[in-house]
């Protein structure tokens, strides 16, 4: 063999012999070389091995629930709930697989092999038929005194809660609290097959013996229904294979009939008795011994094996106890004539007698049962969520300019130029529906000119429609004159005259940038709006009056405000919210008002005339809809934000973590935070302790009372809310709190419109500085004083003119 060792004028060859067999003389230091390496790779595979071992125990012993350990290896929340002790060495992808939703019929068509998909299948007949029995149930909440409700609301077994019990707000919450118990449901079908000990042994679960009878019950008729629905398919196919589309009709008229399937009905009893089973168990110190408080332990699991923290199980417990309310309601009003508006049967007191002794043993405080449980769960969780504390998430780094978020740098000028980008893409697009000429319209909005009332005036009421605002020309008609000729076309109508015809492409474009319009005005609003609240607080802004509630959108002295409720326990204690107002800038501000005074109405406009389908009209109150989805939610506009926000920082934030982000940015901005001089006459401070989260009743606090409201002889709460309202700052939005909301925006947007990536003037150092000698601070605590003594005079001087030693008598008392 030749082999080549370099291109040179006279190339080198050596001869390679491969005759020459490993059985050649060597040399000693070539041998032991070789040993050396051979001893390297077994030393290295040995301890590859060994580690690729330990590796594995590792991973086996994660997947194991690990004996309590006490405070060191567990969180006092854990340690409470007793999980630890309760599924000690039980396999945890195997709870949490076993706890899981059936996968939705879109996933469920991708599943193989076929008795997966089937099996799924079941799981979804289950669930459907807790929704049906749940949605029965819910009937009956109409049906009993509000009396009743006020009880079963109760956790107290001798009072009442004051607000009846009810539906929820949003459909979205009742579905999620729903989805808990067919999520238990589908746990305990599962692991039937085990049988009653396999179930035990392999998950920890014990049920009474009319448990497994209920379960097994219900695991009969769920193979009936299933195997039923599964001939009605391949017949349906069979059928559809010869008539082609013509089966379309028959399918609708199956599809009403299986609503009156016997088989179907016998399901939803089995379910509803088991349910009721699960909730009538009487309880010792041995709480898991119970089907359903051993399922609130599995659902304690994340997918990644670690414990679910407290703020989120909650909402956990809390879907069993409102579902599990309404099924026993039902369960104790079931042998209850109907009672209809025109039936001459009322709710019968032998059925109010059964509830009230039902309450008390079953659904109340010290009852020893499954609710008694999860309601002290639920107490200690929501004080061990506020004693705990939120997650760190956000550092800056040293030069002050850069967020840490979650390890994501963003940086103060791109946050900056991210909220310019999004007033820019808006304004372009609204450049479009304008037909070019919106620099031109936006010189003859009159902001300050615009007449508005922050009161209620009636259904379809605001700026647009005050008559006081006719030069504004709100309406289609201004639109009409600027596009209209792009989007209609006059032709012959045959008979001499002439009429108009859509250009349905057009529109169809046309409509297209509204769409696109509209989603990119969504985020402008959050973000310019100054600190941002939560996602409803957007999403459900409303232009004009409805029939019962006041538009949240107002035009005040030059800008656009929104007005919105930010108390959170508003449904639970049934009383009047209170109200945040956000300034848009000027900007923002005209762009609004086109968007309500022209866009909205030509849009309505376009929908009648060509056919095209629109938002329903019982949602044109709303700002923020579309015909295909109808009103927009918190997940949309976190989809928008997250777009732009990934396009212009790098990083996507939804809008809980652009929240995050925002409010440790304005905490940098000098005069943001204000401190308010006013004391707050027994308003709560926070959301939280506005009242209890359980009960729905107000928690006492200390009250402040001023003197010239006891001289009124009435307290100064109710005079905040009852004597002298202002007209012009209704809600609980006295002038002196939007003044106050409106400087904050005014910094935010005076923030957000730099350039050069700065916070602007640096904050002065505080009075309370440790750096600062003993008599400095001395001095300073003493001009401190004299400051606020200044302040509060000067405070109770601008609200009534009261004399400056009333003042300073009141402030040296509240010291």
């Amino acid at each position: 063999m030749l082999q080549s060792l370099r291109k040179a004028p006279h190339a080198r060859y050596w001869i390679v012999d491969p005759a020459r067999g490993a059985d050649a003389d060597s040399s000693p230091a070539t041998e032991h070389v070789d040993d050396a390496v051979a001893g390297d790779t077994l030393l290295l595979q040995t301890v590859r091995a060994c580690e690729k071992d330990l590796k594995k125990a590792e991973m086996e012993r994660q997947r194991q629930v690990e004996a309590p350990g006490g405070v060191d290896t567990e969180s006092r929340w854990v340690q409470f709930m007793k999980w630890s002790a309760h599924l000690q060495q039980r396999d945890k992808p195997t709870l949490y697989q076993a706890g899981l939703s059936p996968a939705s019929a879109a996933v469920e068509q991708r599943m193989w092999p076929r008795e997966r998909r089937e099996a799924n299948q079941r799981l979804r007949e289950l669930t459907e038929s807790f929704r049906r029995e749940l949605g029965r149930c819910m009937e009956r909440l109409d049906r009993v005194p509000d009396e009743t409700l006020e009880w079963l609301g109760s956790i107290d077994p001798t009072k009442p809660v004051s607000t009846p019990f009810g539906r929820k707000q949003q459909s979205d919450t009742m579905d999620r609290y729903s989805a808990c118990w067919q999520r238990y449901l589908c746990y305990c079908v599962r692991i039937q097959p085990l049988g009653r000990e396999g179930a035990k042994t392999e998950h920890g679960i014990r049920f009474t013996e009319e448990q497994w009878n209920s379960l097994a019950d219900i695991v009969q008729r769920l193979d009936t229904v299933a195997d039923k629905k599964k001939r009605q398919g391949q017949q349906q196919v069979m059928k559809g294979s010869r008539e082609g589309d013509r089966d379309g009709g028959s399918a609708e008229g199956r599809d009403e009939g299986e609503e009156e399937d016997p088989d179907k009905e016998a399901l939803d009893e089995a379910v509803f008795d088991f349910c009721i089973k699960s909730i009538k168990q009487k309880l010792g110190r041995k709480q898991y011994h119970n089907p359903l408080l051993h399922f609130t332990a599995v659902l304690g699991i994340k997918e990644d094996g670690t414990w679910v923290p407290s703020h989120t199980h909650t909402r956990f417990l809390a879907g069993f106890l409102w579902c599990g309310r309404i099924l026993m309601l039902e369960h104790f009003f079931e042998d209850d004539p109907y009672d209809s508006e025109d039936s001459t049967y009322d709710t019968s007191f032998a059925a109010i007698d059964r509830f009230q002794k039902g309450h008390r043993n079953w659904l109340a405080t010290g009852s020893y049962t499954p609710f008694s449980a999860i309601i002290q769960w639920m107490t200690y969780g929501r004080g061990y969520r506020n004693q705990e504390g939120g997650q760190a998430r956000v550092l800056w780094d040293s030069d002050g300019t850069t967020l840490n978020y979650l390890g994501d740098k963003i940086t103060v000028d791109s946050f900056q130029q991210t909220a310019q980008a999004l007033v820019r893409e808006a304004e372009g697009w609204l450049d479009k529906l304008m037909g070019g000429q919106w620099s031109q319209i936006r010189e003859t909005i009159r902001l300050r000119d615009i007449a508005d009332s922050l009161v209620f005036e009636g259904p379809g009421r605001s700026f647009a429609t005050n008559r006081r605002n006719a030069w504004l020309m709100p309406g289609a008609e201004k639109l009409t004159r600027l596009v209209g000729a792009t989007l209609w076309k006059i032709v012959d109508a045959g008979n001499g005259g002439s009429r108009v015809e859509c250009r349905r492409r057009a529109i169809e474009e046309y409509l297209g940038w509204l769409r696109q319009f509209r989603s990119s005005m969504f985020p402008v609003v959050h973000v310019w709006g100054g600190q941002p609240g939560r996602g409803p607080e957007v999403s459900t802004l409303k232009h004009c009056d409805t029939e019962q509630l006041p538009k949240n959108v107002f035009v005040f002295d030059g800008q656009v405000v929104l007005i919105t409720d930010r108390d959170k326990s508003k449904g639970l204690n049934g009383k009047q919210g209170r109200k945040v107002a956000r300034f848009l800038p000027e900007g923002p501000s005209l762009m609004m008002v086109a968007y309500i005074a022209w866009l909205l109405p030509f849009e309505k406009v376009l929908h009648r005339l060509s056919g095209i389908r629109g938002p329903s009209e019982a949602i044109n109150p709303w700002l923020w809809k579309s015909a295909e989805k109808g009103l927009w939610d918190t997940a949309k506009l976190s989809k928008q934000l997250a777009l732009v926000t990934g396009a212009q920082i790098g990083v996507q934030l939804t809008v809980s973590s652009y929240r995050h982000v925002a409010i440790e940015m304005g905490r940098r901005i000098k005069g943001l935070i204000v401190q308010q001089v006013e004391l707050d006459a027994a308003v709560a401070d926070s959301d939280d302790e506005a009242a209890d989260p359980l009960t729905g009743e107000a928690h006492r606090q200390p009250k402040v009372e001023y003197v010239w409201d006891i001289q009124a002889t009435h307290g100064s709460r109710i005079a905040r809310n009852h004597y002298a309202v202002n007209l012009q700052f209704p809600s609980q939005l006295q002038p002196e709190m939007l003044s106050n909301f409106r400087e904050i925006s005014r910094l935010w947007h005076q923030f957000l419109a730099r350039t050069d990536g700065d916070f602007g003037e640096k904050k002065r150092r505080a009075y309370n500085d440790d750096s600062m000698p003993v008599v400095d601070r001395a001095a300073k605590r003493q001009q401190l004083t004299i400051d606020r003594e200044t302040d509060y005079d000067w405070c109770w001087d601008r609200r009534g003119g009261r004399g400056d030693a009333i003042g300073r008598q009141l402030h040296r008392d509240s010291r």
